[in-house]
């Protein structure tokens, strides 16, 4: 199995790969590739895999040297494509950068909608926020704040896959959803294998999930399976939009350090924020 650094290096070869082999014939009337324009790929190709870099890793991935990497982030963060999260965790990539795929539709709305919501609920709590949109038959992480919250248990969970019966993200989006596209997706997770993100668990039962369903609607909020990590807890809300639900809002935090008290306070936060996101989306959708 190849290594990590192996495979940073194919990735980011594959482009220097074609564009600068030596002696190589160019097609006829062609012109030279503009290297800032590779450098700049190849340092986004970094952040995208590796979701926070700094200065010094991101060279030493791309070949690069510092001075040019600088220039590149500048230029990226005044596009806001870029951020830097601190000095010592360096930089990532926005939400914005969703923008440039065209076959995400509909999913850089709610994102540049939500993310600034996401952010200042970590400011404010310090606990990590997550959003997760649904992706056939799971919920997809799709903006995190681990990277800037003190008290992140992991570096990152971007673009992570939350399983729909456990995980506190799958379980809002199941327990607020309609009654019609909750039972399409029952069936969808009750034949797949492997939905459960833990090995000492049943792959699907469907009452002790409605059980939790009823209670994620009876509290406003779902929560994530204890056995999964005892540890650390999540809880989250649905983002309603559209007249449906159009992404979940969640937040994780260590368990030992919140009360029932506190999770109901912070249930009650991440319902507020993830109404006002509703509010915004519906309104940015009726303005087209």
């Amino acid at each position: 199995m190849p290594t990590r650094p192996q495979l940073m290096q194919a990735q980011t070869g594959r482009l220097r790969d074609m564009t600068e082999r030596r002696g190589a014939p160019e097609p006829a009337g062609s012109s030279k590739p503009i290297n800032s324009v590779i450098k700049t790929i190849k340092v986004m190709a970094v952040l995208s895999h590796d979701q926070v870099a700094s200065v010094d890793h991101l060279s030493r991935e791309t070949r690069i040297p510092k001075p040019s990497i600088l220039r590149i982030l500048q230029t990226l963060t005044q596009c806001g494509l870029v951020k830097q999260i601190s000095r010592r965790a360096g930089y990532c990539l926005t939400s914005k950068i969703l923008s440039l795929s065209s076959g995400f539709y509909g999913l850089p709305e709610v994102i540049e909608v939500g993310a600034p919501f996401a952010d200042a609920l970590t400011q404010e709590l310090l606990w990590p926020t997550a959003i997760a949109t649904l992706d056939v038959d799971a919920m997809v992480v799709r903006h995190s704040t681990m990277m800037m919250s003190p008290h992140a248990h992991v570096r990152s969970t971007m673009n992570k896959r939350l399983s729909l019966t456990d995980r506190a993200h799958g379980r809002a989006y199941l327990a607020f959803c309609g009654q019609a596209e909750r039972e399409s997706l029952l069936r969808i997770v009750g034949g797949a294998k492997g939905q459960s993100s833990s090995p000492r668990r049943t792959p699907f039962d469907r009452r002790r999930l409605l059980w939790h369903l009823k209670a994620a609607r009876r509290a406003g909020y779902a929560k994530r399976a204890i056995d999964l990590d005892p540890q650390t807890s999540t809880i989250a809300v649905p983002v309603f939009a559209d007249k449906g639900v159009r992404a979940t809002l969640g937040m994780t935090f260590f368990t030992s350090a919140v009360d029932k008290a506190t999770e109901a306070h912070l249930g009650r936060r991440l319902i507020e924020a993830a109404t006002t996101i509703g509010v915004a989306l519906n309104h940015a959708g009726g303005r087209r």
